[in-house]
């Protein structure tokens, strides 16, 4: 059965973005509360065994805290402040560079095989 276009645009939209993000977001917005996998799923619109994978991998990246069957956000505001600046950066050079880094380990793996020192032309970090 067709649907209306208004209604494509809007599954489109918000299927787009990671699973991981909507995650962090909606507990971000609801800081003040824990919820269970099923009831972020359904907050979210996505599925819940998707929610629970991804909550597993926040978790693993200290970015959401569970206790029995509930899920928070981490009380740790300078993590979650630094994971999503890191995200963000992931996202403009994949914009920029047509998706080359697609993970967070992809961008480690690069960091690592950069050079120890700075290039000649520009100035050291200690110049100001």
């Amino acid at each position: 059965m067709p649907i209306a276009i208004e209604e494509f645009e809007a599954v489109s939209e918000q299927t787009t973005r990671p699973t991981s993000e909507v995650i962090v977001e909606f507990l971000y917005r609801n800081r003040d509360a824990a919820f269970t996998r099923g009831e972020i799923a359904e907050a979210i619109g996505r599925e819940p065994n998707t929610v629970g994978t991804n909550l597993t991998r926040l978790k693993d990246r200290g970015l959401v805290r569970h206790r029995g069957d509930y899920w928070a956000i981490t009380s740790d505001h300078d993590r979650l402040v630094r994971d999503s600046r890191f995200a963000d950066s992931l996202s403009r050079l994949a914009e920029t560079h047509d998706a080359t880094v697609e993970s967070e380990s992809d961008a480690e793996a690069w960091s690592e095989a950069q050079p120890d020192r700075a290039h000649p032309s520009e100035p050291p970090d200690d110049a100001n």
